[in-house]
């Protein structure tokens, strides 16, 4: 009877330890979710369920936990609150209001400012956190180790198999975009684990703000599902597809018929939908030699690319066609594209756009979670920070004055005791001093420089900002920052530095309450922001050279190009806002100042840094490799973001030689029909953050289809 039991002990353990194996391997072949869970937390009669499985925002933008409350008591206000444990993040919170038998949803955006990414959600009410109502939050790592590894969003009510698409990302990724001649480098490890940068979720699971999805480089919806979406999360996704993202719209059938021209009505955007122009990828951007799988351990292999594999797409067909809206990228698909193959997905990551696409601090220019070297490029002229020469020549005649010819006057007056009034008044006095000039060199309210480039697309009435914003305040703001809910907010920090602390209070409007912007010290940030533009330029053709043009913007422009139909140029030197103006064909002298005008306060070294040998002197010259902030105590990473890179600056590139096409990748652009372009002469609805700031060197870029 013993023996009977040890035999089954034995058979037991062995069962558990191939149960154990077997979920290993199955594991290692299988997709991992990524950054999240979701969890339920019951008590004071109140249900509240919260869902913060999300993927990206591996270098930057938001992290949306959503969060749905049910009150079964009376009416009761409450803070839900994002704190940190032992690591430091972002503080996050929002007050609601919520009535007796009510059931309310929020979401509160987490800004990804650095390389901590664990944190605690809190219920509070009455100032003190409820019992038992608290719960660990893991946050997106930061994944500076994994450029150009897209964060992917499939929204969907099944299971979807993402392996191919992370096979596919991978081999996009080591093969630097299928360029000729690029080794693969093999993906290394970073800490001896490896999480998913992709997740699938259903739709009833999504946000809806556009800065929400603000981190992730790729969301693929179906049509069915697109359709279900109420219309506030459906125009998030095209608002967060036109300032820089790559939308996969699926199961959308022929793109010829009635079920094709359905869906590109997004968002009801149907006027502005006539003028996407789809274009098919090539074939031979599908050809990959090898495949390159990276296991969760961070590890990878290399294996010869197969010819044909279960699930691939369709080669009689053309599965999938590009569209630029904005500056971002929508890939129509006739079919489901999950799963395909590691070569599909290759395919379209090279299709719709290179390194930049995919890379999310390429696209913006710059990482959230690391400083970079580009921050000197973007000082606000004549606050260099603190005053040290000047410093140093009050403090040698302070000392000149407190120690040798303070103790000559007094003995040859034989006054020696008076020493005792005369060191801490001189002392008294040069601090005094000191104070008096850093208020005249500085003062205490907010100077401010900007350099921001608008898109406007007057058939949707939308209107899209990027910013690059840098901020000194004498004092700052006691309220702290405002911006609207619309606009993303990414901190710049300089080289070799990152987050502190900070806070965001959501209730009314996205109150950056401390830690953002602190007294006396250079700050920056990059500002993405979507907003409804009813403004327009009118524009009316007699003939094909002259063109009349009705300003109906809250702004002028110095100077306005405009093109026709015909691909023409037409340019006008000075178009206030209400004006109507005829113009004239434009010259080449004409095209040139207007080329000019647009480089405008560059961005580079200030005067006195330009020749010290730094990497930075020259914006244009090949970046240099930041190394990043320790992540986990397991090593650095490295990247090259720099702001020339960003979607922003190569558009601005464009526009010096006519070109309105915001959502590309290559600088090379003829003149596009019916767009405009031009600087404007007050500032275009642009957020600073601060009720009042004097602007300094500030640039406007405005571009736009009419």
């Amino acid at each position: 009877m013993t023996n009977r039991k040890n035999w089954s002990l034995v058979i037991g353990r062995w069962s558990l330890v191939i149960g154990l194996l077997l979920a290993v391997a199955h594991c290692s072949v299988l997709p991992v979710l990524a950054s999240g869970e979701t969890f339920s937390l019951v008590g004071h009669d109140l249900q509240i369920d919260v869902d913060s499985r999300w993927a990206g925002c591996g270098q930057g933008g938001y992290c949306p936990v959503r969060v749905r409350v049910v009150n079964r008591g009376p009416t009761r206000t409450l803070t839900f609150r994002i704190a940190k444990t032992y690591q430091s993040v972002v503080g996050v919170r929002q007050t609601i209001e919520v009535p007796q038998n009510a059931a309310l949803a929020i979401t509160l955006s987490v800004p990804m400012v650095n390389s901590s990414n664990s944190a605690e959600l809190r219920v509070e009410e009455s100032g003190g956190v409820l019992k038992n109502m608290k719960h660990s939050i893991g946050l997106p790592e930061a994944n500076v180790d994994e450029l150009g590894c897209p964060g992917l969003l499939v929204v969907t009510p099944g299971v979807v198999d993402l392996q191919p698409f992370e096979d596919g990302a991978t081999t996009f990724c080591q093969t630097a975009g299928g360029t000729v001649g690029a080794s693969l480098s093999g993906g290394g490890y970073h800490g001896g684990y490896r999480t998913s940068n992709c997740v699938a979720l259903p739709f009833n699971s999504l946000p809806g703000s556009w800065i929400d999805y603000s981190g992730l480089d790729i969301v693929s919806i179906p049509l069915s599902e697109l359709n279900k979406l109420p219309k506030r999360s459906r125009a998030a996704l095209i608002q967060w597809t036109r300032c820089g993202g790559t939308l996969l719209l699926t199961a959308a059938g022929d793109v010829e018929s009635a079920s094709g021209v359905s869906a590109m009505l997004l968002a009801d955007d149907s006027t502005s939908s006539g003028a996407w122009i789809l274009t098919e990828p090539k074939l031979s951007d599908r050809d990959v030699a090898q495949i390159v799988h990276q296991d969760t351990s961070g590890g990878t292999t290399t294996v010869s690319a197969p010819t044909t594999g279960p699930g691939e797409w369709s080669r009689e067909a053309i599965p999938f066609r590009v569209a630029d809206i904005g500056f971002g990228k929508l890939a129509l698909f006739r079919g489901e594209p999950f799963p395909g193959t590691a070569q599909d997905w290759f395919w379209l990551l090279k299709s719709v756009g290179g390194m930049s696409r995919w890379d999310w601090g390429k696209r913006h220019g710059e990482s959230s979670r690391i400083g970079t070297s580009d921050f000197l490029l973007f000082l606000i002229p004549g606050i260099g920070g603190v005053p040290v020469v000047m410093f140093l020549v009050l403090i040698t005649i302070f000392a000149v004055v407190i120690g040798p010819l303070n103790y000559f006057v007094l003995a040859r007056r034989k006054q020696l005791h008076l020493l005792l009034l005369t060191i801490p008044g001189v002392a008294l006095m040069t601090s005094l001093l000191l104070f008096s000039y850093t208020i005249v060199a500085h003062g205490f309210n907010v100077k401010a420089r900007c350099r921001s480039l608008t898109f406007i697309d007057q058939a949707s009435q939308s209107a899209v900002t990027f910013g690059r914003l840098s901020l000194y305040a004498g004092q700052a703001p006691s309220a702290g920052m405002q911006f609207s809910r619309d606009t993303a907010v990414f901190p710049i920090w300089p080289e070799n530095e990152q987050f502190e602390s900070g806070q965001v209070d959501w209730t009314n409007s996205q109150n950056l309450t401390s830690g953002w912007l602190r007294s006396r010290t250079r700050t920056q940030f990059l500002t993405v922001g979507h907003r409804t533009e009813r403004g327009r330029l009118e524009v009316t053709s007699s003939s094909s050279d002259k063109l009349t043009v009705a300003n109906g913007f809250e702004w002028g422009f110095e100077p306005l190009v405009v093109i026709n139909e015909q691909g023409r140029l037409f340019v006008g030197q000075s178009v206030p806002a209400g004006a109507s103006i005829d113009l004239q064909p434009a010259t080449e002298d004409e095209l040139n100042d207007g080329a000019t005008a647009l480089q405008r306060y560059p961005l580079e070294l200030p005067t006195g840094l330009a020749n010290a040998g730094s990497p930075s002197a020259n914006f244009w010259e090949p970046p240099r490799p930041i190394r990043s902030a320790i992540i986990y105590g397991y090593g650095y990473g490295s990247a090259s973001w720099h702001h020339h890179e960003s979607l922003m600056e190569i558009a601005s590139v464009r526009l010096r030689s006519g070109a309105v096409v915001p959502g590309g990748v290559s600088a090379e652009y003829s003149p596009v029909p019916r767009t405009f372009y031009g600087l404007a002469t007050q500032t275009p609805h642009i957020e600073l953050g601060v009720p009042k700031a004097s602007e300094i060197n500030s640039l406007h870029m405005v571009m736009g289809r009419w």
